[in-house]
């Protein structure tokens, strides 16, 4: 294998990160540009297979989606349940009782006014 000499200007900063890694791996900056370089070309050369990758990625991206779908549905029937739950004891501490319909309208009130508090706090 023959190999080729380039020049290669670094900027100071560059110069000090690869001789303190260098140091680190105990091996010379030499061998770590040379390391460098290679990662660098084999990452450049595999760049183009990125479209397994953006593939994979919104195939997640759709999965969270349906994930945070369900997420909302269960939030919402659980500040259905607790409005419910308000509305029931509110009418519990109340001498008179009201009508199943009548509950049932204060329900559908307090999960409505809950639903847009929420809405506005975001």
């Amino acid at each position: 294998m023959s190999t080729v000499q380039h020049t290669l200007r670094l900027p100071l900063a560059l110069d000090k990160a690869l001789r303190h890694h260098a140091t680190t791996r105990e091996t010379t900056p030499y061998a770590l540009l040379q390391l460098c370089v290679r990662t660098g070309l084999k990452t450049l050369c595999e760049a183009h297979d990125t479209e397994p990758l953006l593939k994979e990625m919104a195939q997640e991206l759709g999965s969270m989606s349906a994930r945070l779908v369900q997420v909302e549905r269960l939030a919402e029937r659980a500040l259905y349940v607790s409005c419910a739950a308000y509305v029931y004891a509110r009418a519990g501490s109340a001498s008179a009782r009201p009508d199943e319909r009548h509950l049932t309208e204060d329900i559908a009130a307090a999960f409505q006014r809950q639903l847009s508090l929420a809405g506005a706090a975001s």
